[in-house]
């Protein structure tokens, strides 16, 4: 069913027999008129107002004009306004806030407390303090700790998700003491409980939880025994290998993929053999194909364990099925095992690498990384460079492959090899293959430990372009004894600080943390409190704040922005509106239902980004096999973007198997690259904007390997004919 026939399913009329050609006409615009959206009314239009207003103080990191936020939260009479204010409350962040979230902890509307009790927790996240070197508010657990006696289901499952975020991890032993007089009955509002519950658990590391979450690993429903493994794998539970053994035979495939994904952490070698049988391609009982989720989480297990033994069984794995594009499945498999071939450690797994050089793409660029760490200790170093011919690697991909091989491998010859790719960007234009590889040239460098690192350096700490400025910076170490080594960075903010490359910035500034006593240092932070962007005026206050300055203004101002008033108008008007993403690629069509409403502004830049053809011949760059697959970067590196960042939208959307999120390296770093989620990841939850999910074309997501395109995307707008609307 097309998304226009989505539109009119709820709509029916009566056509009778004798009705003309005319009356079936006339019937026909009656039909579509009386489907469409008739002018708005005015307390509509006053709604779409204040979502504008709304998402203006979101986008600016605001409370607005007279704290339009706290008025909207405390007195509209609209609970849907008073929702929207407290997640807004939860993006901006501000600990400001915090006294307004708890008066909402008492609002008669169900939706308001639960909101307000996710902004609590976004605002208090353990991580966010770090960050910001901001102490916990005291009042913030108790205060969510009331909510978990809150009569509706919904509150109290944001309240327990907000604790996971921002109670200490003794506090795992009071939900777990709640979990354990929980008596589930399979309802989705108790499912949905009480995967917060457990996802809260992980957060907050307590291995108190684990006999709690051992057992729930026996209840009947896979919902929750995988999510159960996933949190007793997540928490490093070596001692629930019992539970992971008898999990490993469960009819699901989910429970399973969880089950062998603890078992790599047991630190136990003679546990290999019960995962070789989850290796190939197909069960060898009854023919049925394995799926590929229990295959790359059995054998990225064995790459944990090491075992020797467990090189043979991956090996036949490997020769079980092709490893061609017309098999994706066994072409993620191999990407996946060539890794753990090279963790096992064992000589008798480099056949198996030579053997998958012969691929090109992903399998060939994994092999090559995964033979140089295996040969790095042998003896024969050298026998690398017999067996791998430098002149085979012509693409931005591959060379960048080499190169971080070459970083594994280490030793002079390496060295040499790194700074001929340099050599060559340097002869080439900038948008040539090496050009494209200078980022992953300058970390591989740092870690061969190149002797002369420090002279090679300075010319890419010069860089304007804000990728290779970051690796330059992240491989900059210099020797103390040098002197006066924060010069080259503040020459770089200062190169910087006119562009809005948020990363390369941030990077910089906090390479400066170890010389912050000294005074140009700290002068320098002092002129980024003044930069246009705000996420870079936090990240200077936090460095003086921490090298012990007082005088830092508690607020570092409003963020910058390129959207107008009207602009917010058309973005809230348009919340309603139903959008497909559709994505044409080289393995089949992908169609993604959009999110206005839940991330108004995600939602708008991606859909204009599509309609300009941004993504046209782009490539998903980066799959996972059961997690994600990830694309919208025009370098194809995981580090390009349109040339601006926007903020996030953090929301309750849960991430599903399907779901589609802002991919980011920090903090309000979205901009254009974005992932489809292989199954469902808790931990992406209240981290990552969600703004879509896929509706057509799963299959084609999870055939994907890294380098398959998107051939065209375009948005498809899920509206009727004749549609009146007003604004």
């Amino acid at each position: 069913m097309g998304p226009t026939a989505r539109s009119f399913r709820h709509c029916s009329i009566a056509c009778p027999a004798r009705l003309t050609a005319y009356g079936l006409l006339l019937t026909a615009y009656c039909f579509l008129v009386s489907c469409a959206r008739q002018e708005l009314s005015l307390q509509e239009r006053e709604r779409n107002r204040i979502f504008a207003q709304i998402l203006k103080c979101e986008d600016q990191r605001t409370f607005g004009a007279d704290d339009f936020l706290k008025n909207q939260l405390e007195g509209s009479p609209d609970a849907e306004v008073r929702q929207w204010c407290a997640i807004a409350l939860g993006r901006i962040g501000d600990a400001r806030a915090l006294p307004w979230l708890y008066a909402a902890f008492r609002s008669a509307y169900r939706d308001v407390r639960a909101a307000a009790a996710f902004a609590v927790g976004e605002i208090e996240d353990r991580e966010m303090l770090k960050e910001q070197s901001r102490q916990p508010d005291g009042r913030a657990v108790p205060q969510l700790a009331g909510l978990l006696e809150d009569p509706a289901v919904q509150v109290r499952m944001r309240a327990v998700e907000a604790i996971g975020k921002a109670a200490p991890a003794a506090y795992a032993v009071e939900i777990a003491g709640r979990m354990q007089k929980f008596s589930y009955d399979g309802s989705p509002h108790e499912q949905a409980y009480l995967a917060l519950a457990i996802t809260a658990l992980i957060r907050l590391q307590n291995p108190v939880a684990v006999p709690l979450l051992e057992r729930f690993a026996t209840e009947t429903d896979p919902e929750i025994q995988w999510r159960a493994a996933n949190a007793l794998f997540r928490m490093r539970a070596r001692g629930a290998r019992a539970t992971f053994l008898r999990l490993l035979d469960s009819p699901s495939p989910d429970v399973r993929a969880h089950a062998a994904r603890g078992l790599g952490i047991c630190e136990d070698p003679d546990l290999a053999p019960r995962l070789h049988r989850l290796l190939p391609p197909f069960e060898p009982s009854t023919g049925n194909r394995l799926p590929l989720s229990v295959r790359v989480c059995a054998v990225q297990a064995l790459g944990n364990l090491k075992n020797p033994e467990s090189v043979r069984p991956i090996e036949a794995a490997l020769l079980g099925a092709p490893v061609t594009q017309a098999n994706p499945d066994q072409v993620n498999f191999a990407v996946q095992a060539a890794a753990a071939l090279a963790s096992i450690g064992s000589p008798a797994a480099e056949p198996a690498l030579v053997s998958l050089l012969k691929f090109r793409g992903p399998v060939a660029n994994s092999a090559v990384v995964a033979l140089a760490r295996l040969l790095r200790e042998s003896s024969d170093r050298d026998r690398f460079y017999e067996i791998v011919q430098p002149g085979r690697f012509s693409t931005p991909a591959e060379i960048r492959s080499w190169a971080q091989a070459l970083g594994e491998l280490k030793g002079p010859r390496a060295i040499e090899h790194l700074k001929q790719i340099l050599i060559g960007a340097a002869d080439q234009e900038a948008a040539s293959s090496y050009a494209l590889a200078v980022p992953s040239v300058l970390e591989a460098l740092a870690r061969a430990e190149a002797p002369d690192l420090s002279q090679i350096l300075p010319a890419y700490l010069s860089s304007r372009d804000g990728v290779v400025l970051r690796a330059a910076v992240a491989a900059y170490k210099p020797r103390p004894e040098t002197g006066r080594n924060w010069e080259p960075l503040i020459q770089a903010y200062g190169l910087m600080a006119p562009g809005t490359d948020l990363e390369a910035k941030i990077a910089v500034l906090n390479a400066l943390e170890p010389w912050m006593n000294e005074p140009e240092v700290e002068a320098a932070c002092r002129l980024a409190l003044k930069d246009r962007q705000r996420n870079v005026r936090l990240a200077a206050a936090r460095l003086l704040s921490r090298s012990g300055a007082t005088d830092i203004p508690q607020d570092p101002g409003p963020s910058e922005t390129l959207k107008t008033t009207a602009s917010y108008e058309i973005v809230a008007a348009s919340r309603r509106d139903s959008k497909v993403a559709v994505l044409e690629t080289t393995r089949g069509r992908i169609e993604i239902e959009l999110y206005p409403h839940e991330a108004p502004i995600t939602v708008d830049n991606f859909v204009a980004l599509a309609r300009r053809g941004f993504y046209n011949g782009l490539s998903f760059m980066r799959v996972v096999p059961y997690f994600v697959i990830q694309g919208g970067d025009p370098r194809n590196d995981m580090e390009g973007g349109p040339g601006y960042t926007i903020h996030c939208e953090i929301n309750m959307l849960p991430y599903e198997r399907g779901s589609v999120g802002m991919a980011l390296s920090g903090k309000d770093t979205g901009g254009s690259q974005f992932f489809i989620t292989l199954s469902p990841q808790p931990h992406l939850e209240g981290g990552y904007t969600c703004f879509g999910r896929v509706i057509s074309g799963m299959p084609v997501v999870e055939r994907m390997t890294a380098g398959d395109r998107i051939i065209k995307a375009w948005i498809e707008n899920d509206a009727p004919f004749l549609d009146f609307r007003h604004f």
